[in-house]
């Protein structure tokens, strides 16, 4: 018995933590509505704190925010920043068996390319054929093409084109 309680799913309490504008002198008092479903979490912040297409400054309000109030320029800007606080991720791998769920829909569509293997960033360095998956991998391949070794060991004076180079490194030292 002790074990299926232990497998049962907790309960967690989803909590609001938007301040309103006209809170934000001291003491800051946030929201503080909780949910019990993420949904209800996002349909409360959108509706009640977000505001409609009318709000020209779109700005996070949320406790201890590191924008600082910095606006972003657009609604959905928001709307997508605010799942840094949430949780939220609307966006499911469609995969079978693969289960990944992600904030933004482009690092949907990067992920899905690990199941279709497609590799749209070509090497720009002059005879290398080499494609990648994504602008970043792209960018950790050109140390390769230079003399440049960013990736350096804090044990000793060795430095690496690629990081999987140091943390092979690493494990060996």
């Amino acid at each position: 018995a002790f074990f299926r309680y232990m497998r049962q799913p907790i309960k967690q309490e989803l909590i609001c933590k938007w301040i309103e504008p006209e809170q934000l002198s001291n003491p800051k008092k946030s929201c503080n509505k909780t949910f019990s479903t993420m949904h209800e979490l996002v349909t409360h912040v959108t509706v009640e704190h977000v505001g409609g297409p009318e709000q020209s400054n779109h700005i996070c309000f949320w406790e201890e925010c590191p924008r600082e109030g910095k606006p972003f320029k657009a609604k959905y800007k928001l709307v997508n920043h605010i799942r840094v606080h949430t949780g939220e991720k609307p966006f499911p791998c469609p995969f079978p068996g693969c289960g990944k769920v992600f904030a933004r829909s482009e690092n949907l569509k990067i992920h899905k390319r690990t199941h279709t293997g497609e590799k749209p960033f070509k090497c720009e360095f002059e005879g290398c054929d080499r494609r990648f998956a994504n602008s970043s991998d792209r960018k950790k391949h050109m140390h390769v093409h230079t003399s440049d070794k960013p990736y350096l060991c804090k044990m000793c004076d060795k430095s690496y084109t690629h990081p999987s180079s140091l943390r092979k490194h690493m494990k060996v030292n």
